[in-house]
């Protein structure tokens, strides 16, 4: 039990003893006073007034000379509705530093909140390779799965690869009709980005038809929605396209062939991709193995009377209870949509993996479909409908504007990592640094920064704000980047083990008290807590924040006081690098939760 534990059990003693309610010392959270003057602990009685019958006032009055006697307390004092606790120096370093000596402190949450929960994220389209928008997905999804595994939640990370449908059929015509027979081998390409190059060739192809026929209607200006419908209707590699479709779903073993062929260059290349980022799933699975389960949940729900057959065939479900027009489940031509595979996907995932919560993790621009996907499922009787989540993150902007595949117009994943490689590369030459490693070391250590730089900008972002990424702004060494992190708690390693001290061996901490030193016990103190509340509230940018601020609160007291090296009391050196190691775990605890490697030189 920390110090933080116990005065909350002696907290809820004195709310019993003053005014006879009961306040269970779990629901007792301690706060950082806005101004360190003003203690060190802050508790607001706001939620005991009801219960009191007292304004938050007279309780934060009454419990504060109570409190005051408290074992390790040092004052407490009323400031309005607040309860301020100043500790006691020597046994709050004491107390926090013995937790961090060994290992990292148990900020689990209790027993009975830990779930099983199936976590879904990346899920590409095999008709391109992965760009900037997959790899905030990649990034967020990873994140967040760390962050609810280390709150002793039983994580599966699951990605679905969807591998079928129109889109896909786009990159298979493009090929079949102008890729004279080319292959990876033969192009030296990455295979997605092979596939990718004939689904923006099929676009800039059916522009081009879509132009002709315009013009022979005498059309001009912007098309509206009625003249792209006309034009699709009559559209030769639209009908192509749609006939490629149902010859799949037919099973027409060409088309099948040409698809696993294809299908097959680009998984190969993600598999490239997601090494390269450090991504790893626990389950795969693929939207052409489980899209017929998606056809008989409509099926039976035709049969059941919870879906409708439209005049045109198509069979919908009303939504008239959210507000919404019917929405289509399946084609007149019996062909299914993304909502069909969506639905087989959420009954096979928990006939199978028997989850407590499923999160997928995918961008605003679905929150539509979410919203109807979970309603649907409730329709159907299935009453774990209510605790699917959709973890929704806003869009990656270019300075030039959002990114659009079919157009070309993108930030290549790979190409992304590359130029950040290339730019760290840069940096550490210009500076100097590392000159006694080898190249294999300095190319390690190069990748590590890149990754850093991206993940970390990635997630010190609210996920449902949209973001502008700026890779030049991500490798700055001196600002809120990922690489700055990597140098603050190499920079702590270095130090630790340039004193020769062993951090663990420290027993007393009655010499530290500068205010530098409180403030970095303080990040440390509370550093259980806010990892709770971040898997908690499922905010990866919690931990990029209190990991940013816990690095920016050590430099200030590296800044202000020698470490080891020119103290003259050895005292006060052995607690101060017990200090420093504490702040490096923490640092390091914060990296392994995002997803960032910690080298331990840079």
């Amino acid at each position: 039990m920390t110090l933080f534990d116990r005065l909350a059990v002696e907290l809820s003693r004195v709310v019993a003893e003053q005014f006879q309610v009961e306040l269970p010392p779990t629901q007792i959270q301690w706060d950082a006073p806005p101004d360190p003057t003003m203690g060190d602990l802050a508790f607001g009685c706001f939620p005991l007034a009801k219960s009191c019958r007292r304004a938050p006032q007279q309780i934060a009055a009454a419990l504060a000379p109570a409190m005051a006697r408290v074992e390790g307390v040092d004052r407490a004092d009323a400031a309005g509705p607040y309860l301020n606790v100043r500790l006691k120096r020597d046994l709050w370093f004491a107390d926090t530093l013995g937790a961090w000596s060994t290992g990292l402190p148990d900020w689990r949450l209790p027993a009975e909140e830990r779930r099983r929960v199936v976590l879904e994220f990346s899920c590409p389209n095999t008709n391109k390779p992965q760009h900037l928008g997959h790899v905030r997905n990649n990034i967020l999804g990873d994140g967040l799965s760390r962050l609810l595994k280390a709150a002793g939640h039983d994580v599966v990370r699951v990605n679905l690869i969807n591998d079928r449908g129109i889109h896909i059929c786009k990159s298979m015509l493009a090929w079949r009709k102008w890729g004279e027979g080319q292959t990876p081998e033969s192009t030296g390409q990455k295979g997605d980005h092979l596939v990718g190059d004939y689904y923006v060739l099929f676009a800039r192809k059916l522009a081009e038809e879509e132009a002709v026929w315009r013009a022979a209607q005498g059309l001009e200006g912007k098309a509206t929605d009625e003249e792209k419908r006309a034009f699709e209707a009559q559209s030769q590699l639209q009908g192509e396209v749609s006939a490629m479709l149902r010859d799949w779903e037919a099973g027409d073993e060409a088309t099948l062939e040409l698809w696993r062929t294809m299908n097959s260059w680009v998984l190969r290349g993600y598999d490239q991709t997601y090494a390269r980022q450090g991504i790893a799933f626990d389950r795969v699975f693929y939207e052409s193995e489980i899209w017929r389960l998606g056809k008989g949940e409509v099926e039976d729900g035709l049969a059941r009377g919870v879906f409708q057959r439209s005049e045109s065939g198509a069979v919908v479900c009303p939504l008239e209870d959210l507000g919404l027009e019917p929405k289509v489940l399946l084609r007149s031509d019996g062909t299914a949509i993304y909502m069909t595979q969506d639905l087989g996907n959420a009954v096979m995932r928990q006939r199978e993996l028997g989850f407590d919560e499923m999160i997928y993790v995918v961008g605003s621009e679905q929150e539509h479909h979410f919203r109807v996907l979970f309603h649907i499922l409730g329709r159907l009787g299935y009453g774990w409908a209510e605790r699917l989540t959709h973890f929704s993150y806003g869009m990656v902007n270019l300075t030039t504007g959002k990114m659009k595949s079919r157009e070309g117009r993108v930030v290549d994943a790979d190409d992304l990592l590359e130029e950040l490689e290339e730019s760290c590369r840069r940096v550490m030459e210009e500076s100097q640094k590392r000159l006694d490693l080898s190249e294999e070391e300095k190319a390690a250590i190069v990748h590590d920064l890149a990754l850093a730089a991206v993940k970390y900008f990635v997630l010190k972002v609210t996920p449902r704000l949209d973001m502008l990424y700026d890779p030049e702004e991500s490798i700055d060494l001196a600002g809120n980047t990922g690489p700055y992190l990597q140098y603050a708690h190499a920079r702590m390693g270095s130090l630790v083990r340039k004193s020769g001290l062993d951090p663990a061996a420290v027993g007393s901490f009655d010499l530290l008290g500068e205010p530098e030193e409180v403030e970095l016990l303080a990040h440390l103190s509370f550093w259980p807590r806010e990892m709770r509340l971040a898997a908690s509230q499922l905010n990866p940018a919690r931990v990029a924040q209190r990991t940013y601020e816990l690095a920016r609160s050590f430099s200030r007291l590296f800044n202000a006081h020698s470490i080891f090296d020119r103290v003259e009391d050895p005292r006060l050196a052995a607690q101060r690098i017990a200090l420093t190691a504490a702040a490096a775990r923490a640092l390091r605890c914060g990296l392994d939760l995002m997803g960032i490697p910690a080298p331990e030189r840079i």
